[in-house]
């Protein structure tokens, strides 16, 4: 049975780094996330305190000729997948070589050894017409590309969870202008099961069509597949069994709703009532989750907190008051909560800020664990109190 599987990957925003001179050994690698863009300032300098590559006769032409100008970088694994990245020079005429190995404690000696070969590499010459970038991408069938003309991608790697990459970039070039790094893990489990509905307006109680449905695991934010509705307002969509998943219905000029649902059977139904914006409306968003105790927002969050910078993008005539919850914990005192929320409501504001709404747009409170949505002995259910809220005030 042939599995499609639609990816989106959506990124919470750029994180700039500087490519430190002493990251060009691999002691010293940087340590990413997947799913992220990271941006470096300035091409790496030099290669760092040990040359872990040097002109070698017997050495295999899918591994550096020599390492001239290297960063490491260190990729930690989330969750079973297919993995992508791509790198993007600032300036077309930086030629960015790369290898990929699997990292564990003995790599660093296994390469001074020169008995390892990486899983991937691309040393294949700049192309010019994709504007020098490289990487791994979906659509082509090669492990490694040789120095000189050739494909400037490799194909996807599989992965596990738990799994650690280490990958080496070399500008072989003096005086690079940086570049970026953004990865892309899309989960391997198939979409073998539907959702079907219809989206309405709830005032009107009449359709929507060409409402977006959007469907992201709960674990990780990704999203697996989406759907448009039909002129009916009717839409149907590919969902994986027995997982957790966020099925996300918007519309312009309509607040989104997310509904949180894990599939048994082959197929389900879910209907969706969007409300148009007004002054006092709030959107409830259960899914920016937090680092227990923290303020800390985690990875499965991004996809809220994107549709949220959209939709306050588009209606500017709106500020938006950010309340942070917890849930009523019996065993921390009413104060630390509030403090808590209140935090994680600056939190989102900070990510506001960084994805482009005005800063003037936005105000924070905290309540702590005053206002529960549900009272439950099921701990689950009381899941739903750890919310953030965001309270529309029109200008």
């Amino acid at each position: 049975m042939r599995f499609l599987v639609l990816y989106m990957l959506v990124l919470l925003h750029s994180i700039s780094l500087n490519a430190q001179e002493n990251a060009g050994d691999l002691k010293y690698a940087k340590s990413l996330q997947v799913n992220t863009t990271y941006v470096f300032s300035r091409s790496p300098v030099g290669y760092g305190k040990v040359q872990e590559f040097k002109i070698n006769k017997r050495r295999s032409p899918v591994i550096f000729k020599i390492e001239r100008n290297t960063i490491w970088l260190k990729l930690g694994i989330p969750y079973d997948g297919i993995l992508s990245f791509e790198i993007k020079p600032k300036q077309l005429s930086d030629d960015y070589d790369w290898m990929l190995y699997r990292y564990n404690q003995d790599l660093a000696s296994a390469i001074a050894r020169n008995n390892i070969l990486p899983v991937r590499s691309n040393i294949s010459r700049n192309d010019l017409q994709i504007k020098s970038r490289t990487g791994l991408a979906e659509g082509y069938i090669n492990s490694y590309a040789n120095a000189g003309p050739g494909k400037s991608f490799s194909k996807p790697l599989d992965v596990k969870a738990g799994d650690s990459l280490a990958i080496i970039i070399d500008n072989i070039y003096d005086g690079g202008a940086g570049f970026s790094f953004v990865s892309k893990l899309k989960p391997s489990y198939p979409l073998v099961a539907r959702v079907t509905g219809k989206v309405f307006n709830s005032e009107k109680q009449d359709s929507l069509p060409a409402a977006r449905i959007v469907c992201e695991d709960d674990l990780t934010g990704v999203a697996l597949s989406e759907t448009y509705a039909n002129q009916n307002g009717e839409y149907s969509l590919a969902v994986p069994l027995g997982r957790a998943i966020n099925v996300t219905a918007q519309h312009p000029g309509f607040i989104f709703k997310t509904e949180d649902i894990s599939l048994s059977r082959n197929l389900d139904t879910l209907d969706f009532y969007l409300e148009p914006p007004a002054d006092g409306k709030k959107l409830l968003l259960f899914n920016i989750h937090f680092s227990p105790d923290k303020d800390l927002i985690m990875m499965n969050a991004t996809p809220d907190l994107v549709r949220l910078a959209n939709f306050l993008k588009e209606h500017g005539g709106f500020d938006a008051r950010i309340i942070g919850h917890t849930n009523n914990n019996p065993f921390a005192e009413n104060s630390y909560l509030q403090q808590l929320s209140f935090k994680r409501a600056l939190a989102i504001k900070k990510n506001l800020v960084n994805m482009g709404i005005s800063e003037k747009r936005l105000s924070c409170i905290g309540v702590g664990g005053k206002n529960p949505i549900i009272v439950s002995k099921n701990p689950l259910e009381n899941l739903k109190n750890l919310r953030v809220e965001v309270l529309l005030e029109g200008k």
